[in-house]
């Protein structure tokens, strides 16, 4: 019986080798699983049917289709974009909860809200800026002027009579809009809205907005609003008879870096390199390729698709930039 016992015991101590064996020979049971493998949801601080959002889903779509499993826009707007930061940061760094953002809340929101304690570069690792377009200054089809020559001359004889909207305290209208009333020494009201005001523009309940040029050029196409002016250095060929805000004194925008924006994905600092990786390159891709640029040259956006490295450099001198701005104009909540 101990003899049996002692074969019993070998006999497992063997098996168990042998099977160790197995798995070593099969390299892939223990492989990790390949990236992605499920859907990944992608924050867009912006409300459904806003400049940023429309711009978003044509990359989501795309990108659905390049990696085989869902990009799922998730819309978080609100404090600048503070809110979807904190949202994708309660996350895990996995790769499966991205950042959609833009010029304004990276150089900006944080500056805004100092207290929230918001760092680009140390919340999250660069991907890809993957397009660049510019601002439409759009007004209600009401409105007494028709350019941005005419509108200077309004407000400067109504001081304190005209209303301008914008996404919030501390968004890119805002402290655009803003910072021009200081150079020009015109005095408009803010009147800060949570969701998309270009409806109220439309409508003639507030006058003017900042509006990206993804959904502002349809509606000035439509005859819905007019177009007094183009941020960035040069017209667009969407609306080639509106001058750029350099047009009416030059230097005003700064070849478009206090007006225009740019567009890019972020995930959280720690997410794994070779999924950064692979995420630059699909959306490289899709930046790149002859539908996307088609698409976006309709809303006068340049798809670019730039390295994370790049991406990086961006964020530093916009940081810099706009937190000079930001303090001068004393808008930090």
């Amino acid at each position: 019986m101990k003899f049996k016992k002692q074969l019993d015991r070998r006999a497992f101590v063997l098996g168990m080798g042998a099977g160790a064996t197995g798995l070593m020979g099969a390299p892939n049971v223990f492989a990790a699983d390949p990236y992605p493998n499920k859907a990944i949801r992608v924050v867009v601080p912006f409300p459904p049917g806003a400049n940023v959002d429309v711009v978003a889903r044509i990359f989501t779509d795309k990108l659905t289709k390049e990696m085989g499993h869902p990009f799922v826009v998730e819309n978080k707007p609100g404090a600048g974009g503070a809110l979807g930061w904190d949202t994708v940061m309660q996350r895990p760094a996995d790769g499966y909860s991205l950042f959609y953002s833009v010029r304004s809340i990276m150089g900006i929101t944080p500056h805004v809200y100092p207290k929230s304690k918001l760092d680009p570069v140390k919340d999250f690792t660069a991907i890809s800026q993957i397009c660049t377009l510019p601002h439409v200054l759009i007004a209600t089809p009401k409105a007494p002027f028709s350019n941005m020559k005419e509108l200077v001359e309004y407000a400067r004889a109504n001081p304190g009579k005209l209303d301008y909207a914008s996404l919030g305290v501390g968004s890119h209208p805002h402290l655009a809009v803003e910072y021009w009333a200081q150079q020009l020494g015109i005095k408009i009201n803010h009147i800060p809205y949570t969701g998309n005001p270009a409806i109220d523009v439309m409508s003639g309940t507030v006058s003017i907005f900042l509006e990206g040029s993804g959904t502002a050029v349809p509606r000035v196409q439509s005859g819905g609003v007019k177009a007094l002016a183009i941020t960035g250095g040069s017209r667009i060929d969407a609306l080639p008879n509106v001058g750029t805000v350099n047009e009416y004194k030059a230097g005003l925008d700064e070849d478009g870096i206090i007006g225009s924006t740019w567009h890019g994905f972020f995930a959280r600092r720690g997410t794994p390199d070779s999924f950064v990786a692979e995420l630059n390159k699909q959306m490289t891709k899709v930046a790149q390729d002859r539908d996307t640029v088609k698409r976006l040259t309709e809303f006068a956006a340049v798809g670019t698709g730039t390295s994370a490295e790049s991406l990086n450099a961006v964020i530093a001198k916009d940081y810099e930039f706009f937190g000079n701005i930001v303090r001068n104009l004393k808008i930090a909540t």
